[in-house]
């Protein structure tokens, strides 16, 4: 880094995050993020955000209102469709409905919502909860050290430039990502598939769509393939190209390179496939890619969205993807910050995301060749089956030391989420569940609440999921919660974060849970502050008024939660590395 003056100023946050857009950091109070753009997004860009995405918005209180705001503009029930074109042939459809059966498997649905109308709403809750947003400031420069990261940052408008010293540093960039490049993290995938263009136009087009298609209509005929991306009534929206042309030849593959508003106009006409009156406002070129990072994290530096993966826009995988990275990385690093993990928690973030990115990938640019280009294909290229959609969203698997994973059959890292049970390193799968209110360790004086979505129940710290009769590990749950007069085991347990403890009622209803999760009632299943399974015990009839037993469920769970947490032995005193030992070799 060049040598910065002395009397340059410091502000000192305890993370500094690089860009903004839609993936922002949950958990991390006092966080800096610097945007190099003067305000939020002013382009229709991103449109359809995924249920698990969307989960992660209903912690956050904004679902309702995205939807609210979604539903103004697009029908709930919208669909991908596939046209000759806009006026002329249907080629069939993708998805009649992007949300057709996804009300068994999530408690949330999909939404079309673009990021002008989203990014001041995730500004604005940012804001209320202690993050400092500065627009107009770009990083200069940066370096690390064992203890955090020193970066110099300039403010565009007046070109003031101040010393930030940061424990972590988020490289949210993009694709181009300045953090990345001068790290020399290189790229890997599929490479550059086209000089792609996104045509941003007014045209009334409700003559077209109005009863017939809502929602992204791709078009496919001799000279443009791409999708129109347009609101429920055809008057808003715009079309992204991917080729123009003779289809297969190399020119055809440039279509966003040195464009005129002629030849716009030209393919823009192609795609509607009628005279229609239509005034152009943007061409935005970009580069259709699906690659990814060849790691995540340099020292105390992350990368996270495009600047850790770059996908086509086929599926609204792109934000999505980034949203997801952010979530995984923010509740390590909060725990990190007040001292109730061990800093190596959060090198599983790329143990766990990068896998599952890497998948996403080259799903993408399957959809990609299906949708768009076909052309491409050849006995030479090296292309997955097709999977549907929800698998990608809401049934992958992480893997990582901060999980007791055994993996999936064949080394997958995603199942069907409508068939597959839940276990350690997938997401809490969605059932309505009944809970009591333990007023005693005895379970006794409890009253069953209404069944509720188990999201419900989440996202707010470690959860501990304990079945009917499973009295030890509620006893075991509420002694690590502090709740008791006889505190943890351990003395390495003041420092863990607390546990919150469900029990669930012995309604029929509940058989769902049970089947779901793979225990009985005197089981147990713990779920990570992001909403992952941690760790489950089937449960056996057993005794809950031995004592030794209800100890024995005492030492397990806070062993449990040291590895988890990544407090490895080598982090704690020699008495406490004896009894860890211990703690982990019964998990």
């Amino acid at each position: 880094m060049a040598q910065a003056p002395s009397d340059m100023p410091v502000l000192e946050t305890p993370v500094l995050i690089i860009g903004s857009s839609m993936v922002a950091q949950k958990g991390i109070s006092d966080c800096l993020t610097i945007e190099k753009h003067s305000s939020t997004a002013i382009h229709p860009r991103a449109a359809l955000f995924h249920p698990r995405t969307m989960q992660i918005y209903r912690e956050l209180g904004l679902y309702d209102v995205m939807k609210t705001e979604s539903y103004k503009h697009y029908d709930k029930h919208a669909g991908l469709h596939a046209v000759e074109t806009l006026a002329g042939k249907s080629l069939g459809t993708w998805m009649k409905d992007i949300n057709e059966g996804l009300e068994e498997i999530s408690p949330t649905s999909r939404l079309f919502l673009t990021q002008q109308m989203f990014e001041p709403l995730l500004r604005d809750h940012a804001v209320q909860h202690g993050a400092r947003l500065r627009f107009s400031t770009e990083l200069v420069d940066f370096e690390q050290d064992a203890e955090g990261v020193t970066a110099i940052v300039r403010d565009m408008e007046s070109g003031a430039e101040q010393r930030v010293r940061a424990k972590y540093m988020v490289a949210c960039d993009g694709s181009r990502s300045f953090v990345r490049g001068k790290l020399g993290i290189p790229m890997q995938g599929h490479g550059l598939l086209s000089h792609s263009l996104t045509i941003y136009f007014r045209a009334d087009l409700s003559r077209f769509v109005e009863g017939k298609y809502n929602g992204v209509i791709y078009v496919n005929n001799p000279v443009i393939r791409g999708f129109f991306r347009l609101d429920k009534t055809g008057r808003e929206g715009f079309l992204a190209v991917n080729t123009a042309g003779v289809r297969g030849s190399e020119a055809s593959r440039y279509p966003g390179k040195d464009i005129s508003n002629e030849q716009a106009r030209d393919i823009l006409r192609a795609a509607i496939g009628a005279d229609v009156d239509f005034e152009i406002t943007l061409l935005s070129p970009w580069s259709a890619v699906c690659d990814v990072a060849e790691r995540f994290q340099d020292g105390r530096i992350l990368l996270a969205g495009d600047a850790a993966h770059i996908v086509t826009p086929n599926g609204g995988f792109g934000g999505n993807t980034g949203i997801q990275d952010a979530h995984n990385i923010a509740w390590k690093i909060a725990l990190v910050l007040q001292n109730q993990a061990h800093p190596d928690l959060i090198s599983t973030y790329e143990k766990e995301r990068w896998p599952v990115v890497k998948k996403t990938i080259d799903q993408v640019f399957v959809q990609y060749i299906v949708r768009t280009a076909p052309e491409l294909k050849s006995e030479d290229l090296e292309m997955e089956d097709e999977v549907p959609e929800p698998w990608l969203e809401l049934g992958y698997q992480y893997h990582s030391r901060a999980l007791t994973t055994t993996g999936f059959p064949g080394g997958s890292v995603m199942r069907n989420p409508a068939t597959a049970k839940a276990a350690p390193g997938t997401m809490a799968h969605h059932v309505l569940l009944s809970t009591t209110d333990s007023k005693s360790s005895s379970g006794v004086d409890r009253e069953a609440s209404e069944p509720v979505p188990i999201a419900d129940l989440l996202g707010h710290g470690f959860v501990l999921l304990c079945g009917h009769k499973a009295l030890r590990w509620i006893r075991a749950g509420r002694r690590l919660k502090g709740e008791t007069s006889t505190g943890p085991t351990g003395s390495s347990a003041q420092d863990l974060p607390k546990v919150q403890v469900h029990q669930v009622s012995p309604a029929v209803a509940n058989h769902h849970f049970y089947e779901k999760y793979q225990i009985t009632p005197h089981g147990s299943v713990l779920i990570r502050p992001d909403g992952f399974v941690a760790w489950a015990d089937k449960g056996q009839e057993v005794g809950d008024d031995n004592e030794d037993l209800a100890e024995d469920a005492v030492a397990r769970l806070e062993g449990l939660m040291v590895r988890i947490l990544c407090k490895s032995a080598q982090g704690l005193g020699s008495a406490d590395s004896d009894n860890t030992a211990v703690k982990l070799s019964k998990l």
